[in-house]
């Protein structure tokens, strides 16, 4: 569990950094944290179909496609209440969520899951892991970032809380994920492992398939951003 406690550590720095980063707009550029997230999209796409979701139809068929799914459904179903990727509300303006409490929240609990699924890629094996906590560290400098931009105007004690309370969400899920997942039988742990995976495919993809229809950002840049995340899975996968 070492290499887990490094990932978890960074990922609480990556948090506090993103949101120390900006006063909003000098230091982290907000044109670019789409290339940021269309690479992480790669990577998590790549450890969904090529280790995670494999791992656990080896260990149960069934059960790992009732998981993924009910991942799918959570995360679109939670995500019509409340944002729980940020970076679309961070990079640009957005009208279908409001960017307040609310939000602050749905980040929490996707923060929370990120910390559940690092715990299940730890059982699944270092080179799943390593890709996995790649993903997500870059992942919680954008969390960061938003939370600092969407709280700009109030205290800075609330934003100093909301910080430390996402930065925080995901070392407790995953400490509740490894705590669960020693003492599953391999049927539930398939579908634990399926839930990674189709939350996986579900941030992937909602990453990088609305831009497909925007002019700014339907360019090659964006397919080579995600093609780099792709490489970089295959890369540690071949490394491990």
């Amino acid at each position: 569990m070492f290499i887990l406690s490094v990932i978890l550590l960074l990922a609480v720095a990556a948090t506090i950094a993103g949101g120390a980063a900006p006063v909003v707009d000098r230091v982290v550029a907000r044109a670019g944290l789409w290339r940021v997230q269309a690479f992480r999209a790669g990577i998590l796409i790549a450890v969904a179909f090529a280790d995670v979701l494999p791992e656990a139809w080896t260990l149960a068929p069934a059960y790992a496609g009732w998981g993924a799914l009910a991942a799918f459904v959570l995360c679109y179903a939670a995500e019509s209440i409340a944002p729980l990727d940020p970076c679309h509300e961070a990079s640009e303006d957005c009208s279908a969520h409001p960017l307040g409490k609310a939000a602050v929240a749905g980040l929490f609990l996707h923060s929370f899951f990120d910390g559940v699924n690092l715990g299940a890629a730890a059982f699944a094996g270092a080179p799943i892991l390593l890709a996995v906590g790649a993903a997500t560290i870059l992942h919680k400098l954008a969390d960061g970032f938003t939370i600092s931009t969407m709280l700009n105007g109030g205290s800075a004690g609330l934003r100093r809380a909301a910080l430390a309370a996402v930065a925080l969400a995901t070392p407790i899920g995953a400490l509740s994920s490894t705590a669960v997942a020693a003492r599953l039988e391999p049927r539930a742990f398939a579908l634990l492992l399926a839930f990674a995976g189709g939350s996986f495919l579900y941030i992937g993809a909602a990453e990088v398939l609305p831009r497909l229809h925007r002019r700014e950002h339907g360019d090659l840049s964006s397919l080579m951003s995600f093609g780099a995340g792709l490489a970089a899975m295959l890369l540690m996968r071949r490394l491990g």
